[in-house]
């Protein structure tokens, strides 16, 4: 008597978990607050986008690391302070609306632009000073310290973004970079489960045909 042959559920399958996921960046820049300028009241800083558009898969713990731009620091004495033109120079402030915003448009795996916020601050008096004649002293003149965003898409996927922060004791340019870091890859989404559990029922289903088919022969 042939044995009958029952297919395995399909449900006992989990399908494959994805191994990389796909990313494409079409854009990237600075937004920065109104403090920043060469008029009265501003620091003189200048900032630069180096950002080019890329696309580039990552596996689970990867990093994928590419400019992101470079900040100049013009200012020789920043305000309030007597050594930047005696009283004259206690009647501005230089160190107020220094906001520093990085931004990346992502096109994949999923569509949005990805926010980074910057603390930042200015400390009153010259930028180039004696201190910085001294071995080992380093002075913080100007700081841009940018927070990591976890950013989740898809089911349970999560991925790191990471801006370089930029501190300044002298005059000079700084260039800083980007990380996107895979930290979690995404579950199948339900219409994927089921386009795998059909694929499996129709396998099943042709097997048992085929079984069938041996028995009467």
């Amino acid at each position: 008597m042939a044995r009958r042959w029952a297919p395995w559920p399909f449900w006992a399958c989990p399908p494959p978990r994805p191994s990389r996921s796909n990313f494409n960046i079409v854009s990237g820049g600075f937004t920065i607050g109104s403090g920043y300028g060469t008029g009265t009241g501003q620091l003189d800083a200048t900032f630069v986008d180096l950002v080019t558009p890329q696309s580039f898969s990552l596996s689970l713990g990867q990093t994928q690391s590419f400019l992101f731009g470079r900040v100049t620091l013009n200012e020789t004495c920043i305000n309030p302070s007597l050594f930047c033109g005696g009283l004259a120079g206690l009647l501005t402030n230089e160190t107020n609306n220094l906001d520093v915003v990085a931004s990346l448009t992502f096109t994949s795996p999923l569509a949005q632009v990805v926010q980074v916020v910057a603390a930042t601050g200015a400390f009153t008096g010259p930028v180039n000073d004696f201190l910085e004649n001294i071995p080992g002293v380093r002075i913080t003149d100007f700081f841009i310290d940018f927070a990591p965003v976890t950013v989740n898409f898809g089911v349970g996927g999560t991925f790191v973004v990471d801006i370089g922060d930029m501190y300044f004791a002298t005059n000079g340019s700084i260039t800083n970079g980007a990380n996107v870091t895979l930290t979690a890859v995404p579950v199948p989404e339900p219409a994927s489960l089921a386009l795998f559990g059909a694929g499996l029922l129709g396998l099943g289903m042709v097997r048992r045909h085929a079984a069938r088919r041996a028995a009467l022969a």
